[in-house]
């Protein structure tokens, strides 16, 4: 919690009070107040640094110094309303667990241009379009039809 009132203090310093409530509206503090997820983030990125945004728009960030290690790095998903962790790309993903040092966009340049399929995020349970039914289960809109089905009778002796 000091850490948070030191980067509030110290952006107040830097860019004035009218300066740093025009921010908190440009950047969505005052929309993020229902939002306890959202608005745990926005306090957490004051005094971070933005190392990126990727191509759907997610922020990046980094807070080096008195933050514990292996939390000092983080993502601020574009959607605010919706959001998931299939949103992040591989080259993201990488710098986001420590497993390389280099960000996404320096990852994307050292990419081979063959390279795979571009990102998509997961839609699996966003709605009843996306979720897989089975041929035989009560949602699936092309279900079967069991009213064919005939019963099997032996076949009477003489």
């Amino acid at each position: 919690m000091a850490s948070v009132v030191k980067g509030v203090v110290n952006a107040i310093k830097e860019k004035g009070v009218g300066g740093f409530l025009r921010e908190l509206r440009r950047e969505g503090y005052l929309k993020c107040i229902l939002d306890g997820n959202l608005l745990q983030t926005k306090i957490h990125n004051i005094g971070a640094t933005v190392v990126g945004v990727d191509k759907f728009g997610n922020k990046y960030y980094e807070k080096l110094g008195d933050t514990q290690y292996g939390r000092h790095r983080w993502v601020e998903y574009a959607e605010k309303g919706r959001y998931n962790a299939s949103q992040v790309p591989p080259e993201w993903h990488g710098w986001l667990h420590f497993i390389t040092d280099h960000t996404g966009d320096e990852l994307l340049m050292l990419r081979p241009k063959r390279y795979g399929v571009a990102h998509r995020e997961n839609l699996s349970g966003e709605g009843e379009d996306q979720i897989y039914h089975s041929k035989g289960h009560a949602l699936n809109p092309g279900q079967k039809n069991w009213t064919r089905y005939q019963s099997w009778e032996p076949a009477k002796k003489e």
